[in-house]
């Protein structure tokens, strides 16, 4: 009757899962969901096999490789995209772009619509805060991703002044 997606599929969550740590960042609304329920909620949320949220191994891999190229290389790149899906490609972009600003007090990423502060790789955006598992070292938002990735490669753009007291006046 109807195809289910394989098992190996390069998200195996439904975007209709709320509660799971990958949250809003799956943009695959139009996948099927016409499979059994169960197959669907198995695999949901625990990141079993794929999804966004990077291994252990698959964040000490992309960051040993990193270190040792000390630049965005194409394999590093590939590395981090498949540790952490579209967050690590937001993240590059950013890196890309000089977002990424290191005040005396915090470093900051510049989104979209506004400034994220990211510390000892906590993020004050709403993905860390809702999404994430405060827990895993290894789910982090994109701009703490940014923030990492910058620092290992020299792009951090450095300001010589106190973010706390920038951000009064922005």
């Amino acid at each position: 009757m109807t195809e289910q997606p394989p098992d190996s599929s390069e998200s195996p969550e439904s975007s209709e899962s709320p509660d799971s740590p990958e949250g809003s960042d799956s943009s695959d609304s139009s996948k099927p969901t016409d499979g059994p329920a169960e197959d669907r909620d198995a695999a949901g949320g625990e990141a079993g096999g794929g999804g966004e949220d990077a291994t252990t191994d698959e964040a000490e891999s992309w960051r040993a490789a990193l270190a040792e190229a000390g630049e965005l290389t194409p394999a590093v790149v590939e590395a981090i995209l498949a540790a952490h899906g579209d967050r690590g490609s937001r993240a590059i972009e950013a890196v890309g772009e000089g977002r990424v600003k290191g005040y005396e007090d915090f470093t900051v990423v510049v989104g979209h619509s506004d400034e994220y502060v990211v510390e000892d790789g906590a993020c004050t955006c709403k993905d860390a805060t809702y999404n994430l598992d405060p827990e895993d070292p290894t789910a982090l938002c994109w701009h703490a991703l940014a923030a990492d990735i910058a620092r290992a490669v020299g792009a951090i753009e450095d300001q010589d002044m106190y973010y706390s007291e920038v951000r009064d006046f922005i």
